[in-house]
């Protein structure tokens, strides 16, 4: 499985947050900010350069803004949700 890092240090809103990712799975520029446009491209492919299974490991997340936390968790959830039993995509975060 595909492990994709991401250090949060720097990040200060979501929009850093959906750049980051983007950026590492090899999004079009044209990708929506915003987790339903994740699902699309993350679960139903077709989008990014790096398709799953692969699992997302973001360090450094303590000290985020709540919102960017709370943006993180949200896509988290949703992901998950979303995918099935023959997609992997697996999120976790390290403080």
């Amino acid at each position: 499985m595909k492990l994709i890092e991401l250090d949060a240090r720097d990040w200060r809103t979501v929009l850093d947050f959906y750049e980051a990712l983007l950026a590492a799975l090899g999004a079009p520029r044209w990708h929506g900010r915003n987790v339903n446009a994740l699902i699309d491209s993350m679960i139903y492919g077709g989008i990014n350069e790096v398709d799953p299974p692969y699992k997302i490991l973001i360090s450094e997340t303590a000290k985020l803004p709540i919102d960017v936390n709370g943006e993180i968790a949200f896509a988290i959830l949703a992901v998950g949700e979303a995918q099935g039993t023959d997609i992997v995509v697996e999120f976790q975060t390290i403080p």
